[in-house]
Order: structure tokens, then sequence, then C-alpha cells
């Protein structure tokens, strides 16, 4: 096994609302977490120790975004989720991507589930972002070394790939 650098950087991590607007402002810390909102399988064993899964074909997931107070990215996230209550037409694709690694996120139905509670202080406070995603593709890679743009395509047509077998 050779020796291997990998290399991760936080200013390289983007996130592009809409396919047009770069989220900025991210909070010290873990300011970024994608979650599956229900397990692939749930399994169930029987008294007698007999074992059965239930596969189910969810692609939905929740993002967390936690931008500091001062981030002119929370405006962008009201006005979408106040369009959304008004109109029912706040939807919008969303991309996570590690510039530096394979890692990547994409979905093309996402919404803000809520506007985030605000605290004000003496010190710089977090607004934490919730948004629901459908339709989403997650390659969960690593910082080996940045992955091209056939692979991103190759990683999001394989996510999809489940749901075009449906069409045949």
């Amino acid at each position: 096994m050779s020796n291997v650098l990998a290399h991760y950087s936080p200013e390289d991590v983007t996130v592009l609302l809409g396919g047009f607007h770069q989220l900025s402002g991210f909070a010290e810390g873990t300011f970024l977490t994608v979650s599956k909102s229900s397990p692939t399988y749930i399994t169930r064993e029987s008294a007698d120790g007999i074992v059965s899964r239930t596969h189910r074909n969810s692609q939905v997931y929740e993002i967390s975004l936690i931008l500091h107070q001062g981030s002119e990215s929370n405006q962008t996230l009201t006005y979408t989720a106040r369009l959304d209550e008004l109109t029912n037409m706040g939807k919008f694709p969303l991309l996570i991507k590690d510039q530096l690694g394979s890692t990547m996120f994409f979905s093309m139905t996402s919404w803000i589930e809520a506007i985030p509670d605000a605290s004000f202080s003496t010190d710089i406070e977090t607004r934490e972002w919730k948004i629901k995603c459908s339709q989403a593709v997650f390659n969960l890679g690593g910082n080996e070394s940045a992955s091209s743009a056939g692979e991103d395509f190759l990683n999001g047509a394989l996510g999809l790939a489940p749901g075009l077998s449906r069409l045949f």
C-alpha cells in the first residue's frame, strides 16, 4: 500500500441553489450535513431467528446548512421560502460538490422546510436551514483526488439508474 495524501478544504465545498446562487457565509465547525430520511432496508427478525428485510426505494434526503447571521445567503433562502409559501412554486435544484474530492449530492426537487429560528446575542449567531430533497443522487466519495466531470456524470447517472429502470 502506498502512502496517499488526501486534500480537503471547507472553502472548496460548493453549494449551488437553483443552478445560479452559490451559498456563502457558512458557520465555523460543522456547516453542512446530508442525511438520508429513511434507510434503504428495514430488517426484522422473527422469534425463531428468521431474518427478513424490506427494501424502500426512497431518495428523500435532508440537508442542514448552518450559516452565520451576517451571510447574504440567508436573504436568498428567505426569499425562496416565502415564494414557496405564497405560490407553492419554491422548489429548486440543489448541487453540493466537494471540489477537491469525489463527494457530490444533486437533487432536482428541493425545498426549504421552514425559516430557521433567529437568536441575537453579543456574539455572531448562526441560522440553521433545513432543506428537503427528493429525486436525489448522493455519491459519498473521498479526497485522494478530485473527480473529473466524467466521473461526476457517471456517479449521477448511476444514482438515477433505479428510477430509470421503472420506465422500461
